[in-house]
């Protein structure tokens, strides 16, 4: 065999690995931002493709360089859970951790492998922010070597996600700090500081997810860059956070080991950490962190194979729907493996699915049409700008392309759009009204049609989260779905029949139970369920959180998840109250046969001291008259008695008790 083996590279120029207004901010110890510096494109002569060599015998064959990288575990954190890759050394692996968290594709991983519906049909862009610590800077011997490094990495991950998902990494913002790592860190950047045993990677995952959150700008995800790792751990990224640009704080907080210790805070965003050691390639360990931060979850290994409870709960990625091992080679796998250069089909899937159905926001990702540039319009750089027809990135970028003239970005001769940029475009031409440009994902997503004057597709639109789809389902983020729906979906063949549902309406991270898990037994999977899913209260899930609501509502949510509680109390309740009358009843029946008999009516004639015919005062005699019977004082004790040489007269008999709710003759 030659010495030197004869290559041949298929390049490109990478228009898109620089944002139109990429800048560089440079740190100061302090914190402050020194200065800042437009990145001038075509000073940083970057190139896609791939290199070729021909061996003795066996002709051309694709040339890839062996990589190391040992990928460690998911680890679940109390409330959220991110991803981490791992490098130990070349001579083993450690033991996998396949629990995953966060927002992942909410779908049956193996139901979707290698479908890619739910990826982007035109290219699209995700700008990217890369910060630089101090370790990281003194690294380098220049601010500008660091500068250089960082877009190689950024333009390799990239070409991966651009030929893969149709997504291209494009470097938005670059922050280096100081080499010279600041005794105390400044408040502002508590991530820039020196390694210390106190400080591990997920305190630096926390700190730069704070500072994140306070970043203004539109990027679908942060990277810190640092050469802090903390045992064999050299990446950390939040699952599922692309697009988030707010950050979450909780209070809780997890040691190096995913133990929690109870105190501190945790910070929750759209962000990763890179470590740079020696042995680990930076944009393998990069694609694998955007991977995380896209929604994948790691590929299966022989070890999470053998718990079958991780892979049917959709905790890990298999390799096809007969084989569980992904065979430890490709970039999602968490332990060490020999070129490491491509997604999984299984991890295809995840992300696709993961943005199809919403699970992923992508609303941040960019169009590559009339885009102002920071160096002015230049033709041939792949990007629209004003002024340009379309820009197919030159000659060897455009290719076959028809419909655009490489060398002048104008449409040839009788084209008014380009098929390759505009979804609206059909062989160069307008597509007529009522083409379909962006297909129906359910009741909940209707399509969206070309409106014939226009290449651009029109935004697209989902029915309001709440409104009703069917029988007990509901529109959540453009999906037609429910807690249980979402929990029969998750657990995929988790249990026989799939009669999974959900364990409660409260919280947002989705938790299961079924029959075949036994009474009581709930299974929490670490994943949210889809924005705009109803919670307690009447809430909405938002990115796991539950928003807007109220304790009337939250009443009725607790009321409608215990049912069972609340029917036996209301019949202990109304028992009580039954035998409460009862006994009110029985003693109101015992006092009656304790009462005096009424006295017999009165003679025909009257008791004496009546009138005849018509009823009039008492009377009685003195001497030979009648006159009107005065009462005694009521203090008087017993009978009536005359005076003045009188004669006492029998007693009135006394009055009968009325009857209840009647009135009754008074007796005088």
């Amino acid at each position: 065999m030659p010495r030197y083996i004869p290559t041949t590279t298929e390049l490109e120029p990478n228009h898109d690995i620089l944002a139109e207004d990429a800048n560089v901010a440079y740190l100061a110890p302090d914190g402050s931002v020194s200065h800042r510096e437009s990145v001038d494109r075509y000073q940083h002569k970057v190139f896609k493709g791939q290199a070729l060599v021909k061996k003795p015998n066996i002709g051309q064959t694709k040339y890839q360089p062996s990589d190391h990288p040992v990928y460690l575990g998911m680890r679940k954190r109390d409330t959220a859970s991110f991803g981490v890759m791992d490098f130990k050394n070349l001579f083993g692996k450690r033991q996998v951790d396949g629990t995953t968290g966060g927002n992942s594709a909410g779908v049956n991983l193996v139901a979707n492998i290698g479908d890619s519906s739910g990826c982007p049909s035109t290219r699209k862009v995700a700008l990217v922010g890369v910060a630089t610590d101090c370790t990281y800077t003194g690294d380098f011997n220049s601010t500008e070597s660091v500068r250089e490094n960082v877009i190689d990495q950024v333009n390799t991950a990239s070409a991966l996600y651009e030929s893969t998902f149709n997504i291209s990494l494009g470097l938005a913002n670059l922050t280096v700090s100081d080499a010279s790592c600041p005794g105390t860190p400044a408040q502002a950047t508590e991530w820039n500081q020196d390694c210390s045993d106190s400080v591990d990677i997920q305190d630096r995952l926390n700190m730069f997810s704070v500072w994140r959150g306070l970043q203004q700008d539109n990027n679908a995800l942060w990277t810190l860059l640092s050469t802090c790792n903390t045992g064999s751990a050299v990446g950390l990224a939040w699952l599922g956070q692309a697009c988030v640009q707010d950050s979450i704080t909780t209070n809780q907080s997890t040691t190096g080991n995913g133990a929690s210790t109870g105190s501190g805070q945790e910070t929750v965003t759209g962000a990763n950490v890179v470590i740079r050691t020696q042995g680990a390639n930076e944009w393998q360990v990069m694609a694998h962190e955007i991977g995380h931060t896209f929604g994948a979850v790691h590929d299966c290994t022989s070890q999470t194979c053998a718990q079958q409870n991780t892979v049917s709960a959709q905790q890990c990625c298999p390799l096809s729907a007969n084989t569980c091992d992904a065979g430890e080679q490709y970039i999602m796998n968490p332990s060490t493996s020999q070129g490491i250069t491509d997604f999984s089909p299984c991890s295809i899937g995840n992300i696709c699915s993961a943005i199809g159905r919403g699970s992923v926001s992508t609303e941040c990702l960019t169009n590559n049409q009339q885009v102002d540039t920071i160096s002015g319009q230049q033709c041939g750089n792949g990007i629209v700008e004003p002024g340009e027809d379309c820009d197919c990135g030159g000659e060897e970028g455009c290719g076959d392309n028809e419909c655009c003239d490489a060398s002048s970005c104008t449409y040839k001769s009788g084209a008014v759009c380009d098929d390759s940029n505009e979804d609206c475009c059909r062989n160069c031409q307008l597509a007529s009204n009522g083409t379909v440009c962006r297909e129906s994902t359910g009741d909940c997503d209707p399509e969206e049609v070309c409106p014939g004057d226009s290449a651009t597709c029109p935004e697209d639109s989902t029915s309001p989260n709440g409104e009703s789809c069917g029988n007990g389902v509901y529109c959540a983020n453009g999906q037609c779905t429910s807690r249980d729906e979402q929990c029969k979906s998750v657990m995929g063949s988790y249990t026989q029949g799939n009669d999974t549902y959900a364990c409660d309406s409260q919280g947002c991270t989705i938790s299961c139970a079924s029959p075949e898990f036994g009474p009581g037994v709930c299974y929490g999977l670490q994943q949210n369920f889809l924005d705009g899913t109803e919670c307690g209260g009447g809430g909405r899930c938002m990115n796991g959180q539950c928003k807007g609501s109220t304790v009337g509502g939250q009443v009725k949510s607790w009321i409608d998840d215990h049912k069972g509680i609340v029917i036996g109390v209301c019949c202990a309740v109304g028992g009580l109250i039954l035998l409460s009358i009862c006994g009110c009843c029985l003693r109101s029946c015992r006092r009656r046969r304790h009462m005096s008999k009424l006295p017999p009516p009165p003679p025909p004639g009257g008791w004496q001291g009546w009138n005849q015919g018509r009823r009039g005062p008492a009377m009685m005699q003195r001497g030979n008259q009648f006159v009107p019977y005065q009462p005694p004082p009521q203090h008087a004790s017993h009978g009536w008695f005359g005076g003045g040489g009188g004669w006492n007269a029998p007693p009135v008999p006394p009055p009968a008790y009325a009857p209840r709710g009647g009135g009754g003759v008074r007796y005088a």
